[in-house]
């Protein structure tokens, strides 16, 4: 919950991506939550967020020029086992993860395909599966097909992003809880007044640490 990424997932990433039989990159809206959806399936060895979709690039963009400029899309890198789970089966997972939004470029749903192979299949499925619609609207239509470009790995605190919040989260409202005295009937009288200190300035510290999170926290590097 509280140890910083970077250094530790740049080499576990450095690492999968040796022993991974394949690679595959989407753009599927905001990367945060498909990121994690697509590492749930069997056979996918690792997910990276990233920044990609931008072939003139001299150098790694930052959060903030993803944000406000138009250039680049928000993408994930899966390292997957082609013998447990297929490349078919990678882009049906894909579309139903995905969280695009329409005439957004950063939030594009597009496929980058590595190799011939990757294109053909990709090609294929987005004829076949033309008219497919989720529940909520979203549908294969919008989806296109672009040439690989750079990808870069978003900063750390990007990396798992859910994963590391919701805990943090949790433990903030608990803290502010037992702060404003909700939590008084399971706490002795005498001990009120000290853990109600203590627990506020927990709250700021685990506050404190997201933001400095996001300035210690912040390579992008090239993949």
């Amino acid at each position: 919950v509280f140890a910083f990424n970077t250094p530790t997932h740049l080499s576990r990433n450095f690492n999968t991506a040796l022993a991974a039989e394949k690679e595959a990159t989407f753009g599927m809206g905001c990367f945060w939550k498909p990121a994690e959806d697509l590492l749930k399936l069997p056979g996918v060895k690792d997910t990276i967020a990233g920044y990609t979709g931008n072939p003139d690039a001299r150098k790694p963009p930052t959060y903030d020029s993803v944000c406000y400029g138009r250039d680049w899309v928000e993408g994930v890198r899966v390292y997957y086992d082609d013998e447990k789970i297929s490349y078919q089966e990678l882009l049906d997972a894909f579309f139903e993860a995905q969280e695009p939004k329409p005439r957004s470029r950063q939030y594009a749903s597009i496929i980058f395909p590595h190799d011939n192979e990757q294109e053909n299949i990709a090609q294929k499925w987005l004829t076949s599966e033309n008219e497919r619609t989720r529940g909520d609207g979203v549908s294969v239509g919008i989806t296109q097909l672009e040439s690989l470009s750079k990808f870069y790995q978003a900063e750390g605190y990007h990396q798992q992003y859910w994963a590391k919040q919701k805990p943090r989260f949790a433990l903030v409202v608990a803290l502010i809880a037992i702060s404003t005295s909700l939590g008084d009937t399971l706490i002795p009288e005498y001990l009120r007044s000290s853990l109600h200190d203590v627990a506020l300035g927990l709250a700021v510290i685990v506050g404190l640490y997201v933001v400095l999170e996001r300035v210690l926290d912040s390579k992008v590097v090239e993949l």
